[in-house]
């Protein structure tokens, strides 16, 4: 067998490496994406493409930069090389390309793969039938109460099955939380509210996250903000979180949404007069977030004007980050089991904190996503054909004859929050979420009328309400 080693340049061999470094980008990053997050949604990958990349952590992108691109580069040259070497062997040729497009489509197969609203081209009037802007609707505050809503990062209810976790559960004493106050049992995720800022989103003006336009950066634009309608009466309105506000570009989404006061993590990091170990996304831990923010919640507490505060937590992302509030805590593994143990025994001392500065304000934890786990990580839950998320609503009772099991979303929040402060809701509905309160259990919420399913078909197809709504323009 002679071999051709003429090295000469030659463009159909540069279009053949172009081709292998395209195809093998996509099966390493669908690699990688799976790896990190066990699913793979394109309207995340849409949203990260279109925000850049500001605030993510240097230990994701560095894994990102090894695993994706210097593996698909390093693969994509040797490939190369074989093909020229064998470019006389039409045989060898067929089978570099079939080698290549067959990882790439095995990957495809066995990733999940979630195409939510990215491809999906049918238009219905779902958000004109079902969308009910805040704007258009009487809402007052008969009865104004204080309020500290934290956004749990991937803390789910089965977290604290002691079948499953031991004698004691991951989280014991948020666990105990919910079975001390109301707690909803089948608070799920749907598509469009599968990640962070799409959860707080949901959480904040009662739609889902899809994917719009690449022209349109910024989301929910066009949308009424809870933060808004706690202003519009009278309240002051605060949000604290730990990761860099670059990051989905949530700073300036929160700031459109209705608060005024936003310390981030880069800007809290900034204040800091030492190096922290560990920085979540440019910011910092939720132990430190938690310390640093109490002197600032005191002042506002005793500056006796109503307040929403909006706070998240961060430490239970992926695989975890495994702080020195954990070690001073006596957790010494720096497994994702002591970091979710840890993370229930902050957040329990922070609320618990909380409420002796301000007894008669009313404290709201509500999860965002299920747990985006590594791969290996927390097998237990992989069986599972429901993970509901932890959520608790304490010092409120507003709940009283409501039925704790019924179907509810990350929007039906939107306006719950708003009555278990003290307001009324004419209708019990604000964008698509429903008042889970006890005098509108009357009143079905979305996932009650349609069903998970036939929702999450609706809420994805395009519609030119949502676009309006996420982009501020008519299309």
């Amino acid at each position: 067998m002679k071999l051709d080693l003429n090295w000469k340049f030659n463009k159909k061999v540069l279009w053949v490496w172009l081709v292998f470094l395209i195809v093998l980008l996509l099966e390493c990053a669908m690699k990688w994406t799976y790896g990190q997050f066990k699913r793979i949604n394109l309207d995340e990958v849409a949203l990260v493409i279109q925000v850049g990349t500001g605030g993510v952590d240097d230990k994701m992108l560095w894994g990102f930069i090894k695993r994706v691109i210097f593996r698909a580069g390093g693969w994509s040259v040797a490939l190369t090389a074989i093909y020229q070497i064998f470019y006389n062997y039409k045989f060898v040729r067929c089978t570099l390309f079939a080698i290549v497009f067959g990882i790439l489509g095995m990957r495809f197969a066995t990733t999940n793969v979630q195409l939510g609203s990215f491809f999906n081209r049918t238009t219905s009037d779902f958000y004109e039938r079902e969308y009910v802007n805040p704007e258009s609707v009487n809402i007052s505050f008969p009865k104004k109460r204080n309020v500290l809503m934290i956004a749990l990062e991937s803390i789910e209810k089965s977290y604290g099955d002691t079948k499953m976790f031991g004698k004691k559960g991951l989280t014991p004493h948020i666990s105990k939380l919910q079975k001390n106050h109301v707690s909803f049992e089948q608070y799920e995720e749907l598509s469009g509210l599968t990640h962070t800022i799409a959860a707080i989103t949901g959480m904040t003006t009662g739609l889902p996250m899809f994917y719009t336009s690449y022209k349109n950066i910024e989301k929910m634009v066009g949308a009424h903000g809870i933060g808004r309608i706690f202003k519009k009466n009278g309240y002051q309105t605060y949000s604290f979180f730990p990761a860099s506000g670059k990051f989905s570009l949530k700073e300036n989404f929160l700031r459109r949404m209705g608060f005024d006061t936003i310390y981030d993590g880069e800007k809290l990091l900034s204040m800091l007069d030492y190096e922290l170990d560990v920085k979540p996304f440019d910011g910092i831990d939720d132990g430190t977030l938690f310390r640093m923010t109490k002197p600032m919640i005191k002042d506002i507490i005793n500056d006796k004007k109503p307040y929403f505060i909006l706070m998240e937590t961060i430490n239970v992302h992926s695989e975890g980050y495994f702080t020195q509030a954990c070690r001073d805590l006596g957790f010494k593994q720096e497994t994702l089991e002591d970091i979710i143990k840890c993370e229930d025994k902050i957040i329990a001392d922070f609320v618990k904190w909380f409420r002796a500065q301000d007894p008669s304000a009313v404290v709201i934890l509500i999860n965002d996503h299920t747990a985006h786990l590594a791969i290996g990580s927390l097998e237990q839950l992989e069986g599972l054909k429901s993970r509901p998320l932890a959520n608790a609503f304490i010092n409120t009772n507003v709940f009283y004859g409501t039925n704790v099991k019924r179907p509810v979303a990350a929007f039906d929040f939107f306006p719950t929050i708003i009555e278990a402060a003290g307001g009324k809701i004419a209708g019990c509905r604000l964008g698509l979420g429903t008042s889970l309160t006890a005098w509108c259990k009357g009143v079905k919420t979305l996932r009650e009328k349609y069903g998970d399913k036939e929702l999450e078909r609706l809420m994805e197809q395009k519609n030119d309400l949502y676009y309006k709504l996420a982009t501020g323009k008519g299309k």
